[in-house]
């Protein structure tokens, strides 16, 4: 008898205990709630991101890369080419032949399979061949603009297209993947011989702050459809990383400094990474490439700064944003923001 009261009290201290945590009304009031920039509510996200399979060209696009090993020397050279703020190009290491893949990308579309439910969306095995044909590919672009040769920007422009197959996939790693080759490209681009192909506008257009808000939100989704029970932590979480991301979407500032290490999942702080520092660093990146652009070709620069804190100066030599935007990583490789276009 004693056992089974014990039993009933146990229970009914579970069931109270429970009460204060279970929240199933709350996870659906949160969840429906619209997320900023026009992303709509939890429920939409599948819908931008329907399945779709690996097409023929992806297939061979692997089967190209194949031969193309990870080479430190072209890691290092391509580094060393974005961070340096000089039009003078260094001679490049010995590079793998890319034609193939530059004419495949160049002529193709790479579609990879989708399926939202897989980890990493299943192409977790495909980072490190993506970076490793960036970097070959932009290596040749420099090689090629060091002679002049407007083959650069066919080089570019297919490293370009192999980072937009990426671009359609939400998850973290291959958001953050995406990311790191835009920048290399971006970066690189002011150095390329004139004019300027038309299909640069889409780099320059890349809002990588809004491709993070996707993926903030596509992670939020994918939680609530992977949890057994409605918790109200959980409910708080939709809506604490909601108001956040409205936030992150009225920022103006490139210059970001709400990181908070060690993270504290419970402060939206916390959720804030490196990743998001780069993602607003880029947006003066790209006025630094245009400007740079159009000194080269004889225009005057644009002063203003879609980025509140700074404007741009060019004294006849050197172009420079208001304040240097340093990244607190280990080892800084961004594009400078004093770049030296003129002798």
């Amino acid at each position: 008898m004693k056992k089974a009261l014990v039993i009933l009290v146990l229970l009914a201290a579970a069931v109270y205990v429970a009460s204060w945590f279970w929240a199933g009304d709350q996870v659906d009031a949160a969840a429906a709630r619209p997320w900023p920039d026009g992303l709509g509510t939890l429920a939409s996200v599948p819908d931008r991101y329907p399945p779709q399979h690996e097409n023929d060209a992806a297939r061979r696009l692997t089967k190209f890369a194949g031969p193309v090993a990870e080479d430190d020397a072209v890691t290092t050279y391509v580094r060393q080419e974005i961070a340096r703020g000089e039009l003078a190009i260094a001679e490049p290491p010995p590079i793998t032949n890319v034609s193939a893949i530059r004419e495949l990308l160049l002529r193709e579309p790479v579609v990879w399979e989708r399926d939202l439910a897989q980890q990493h969306g299943g192409l977790l095995g495909k980072v490190a061949m993506h970076l490793t044909l960036m970097r070959a590919l932009v290596a040749s672009a420099l090689g090629h603009a060091r002679q002049n040769d407007a083959a650069a920007w066919d080089d570019l422009h297919a490293a370009w297209n192999l980072t937009k197959s990426l671009h359609g996939h939400p998850h973290i790693i291959l958001r953050a993947v995406a990311m790191s080759m835009t920048r290399a490209i971006n970066a690189v681009a002011w150095k390329m011989p004139l004019p300027v192909p038309a299909w640069f506008a889409e780099v320059q257009d890349r809002d990588l702050v809004r491709a993070l808000i996707e993926t903030l939100q596509f992670e939020n989704w994918r939680t609530r459809k992977e949890q057994m029970f409605p918790l109200k932590p959980f409910a708080e979480r939709i809506e604490r990383e909601r108001i956040l991301a409205g936030e992150l979407a009225r920022m103006t500032e490139c210059a970001f400094n709400r990181v908070t290490e060690p993270a504290d999942r419970n402060d939206p702080n916390g959720r804030i990474d490196i990743g998001w520092q780069r993602a607003f660093r880029y947006r003066v990146e790209r006025e630094a490439t245009a400007n740079a652009l159009r000194v080269r070709a004889g225009q005057p620069i644009e002063e203003g700064s879609h980025c509140s804190d700074g404007r741009w100066s060019f004294d006849g030599k050197t172009l420079r944003f208001a304040k240097p935007i340093a990244l607190p990583e280990r080892r800084d490789t961004s594009m400078p923001l004093t770049l030296h276009v003129r002798e």
